[in-house]
């Protein structure tokens, strides 16, 4: 199965949004002063990256639909 683009950058996406997570849902108990690439134009926000998260999956997940992620 060929490797496509758009998979990679779902990729990257994805950890990034994983990263934005963390940081969100461990604010003042796992960092003191980390910050993430965004937080300087979006802050850190528990519903952003619950939102953040959903679209990426879903967005994920019509790129399986689509045979394009290597899931399989």
């Amino acid at each position: 199965m060929p490797l496509y683009g758009e998979g990679i950058l779902w990729y990257i996406l994805l950890g990034d949004c994983l990263i934005y997570n963390v940081l969100c849902w461990s604010k003042r108990k796992w960092h003191d002063k980390t910050g993430h690439w965004l937080s300087e134009y979006v802050p850190l926000n528990k519903v952003l990256g619950f939102l953040y998260l959903f679209l990426i999956l879903w967005i994920g997940s019509a790129l399986w639909r689509l045979d394009i992620l290597l899931f399989r």
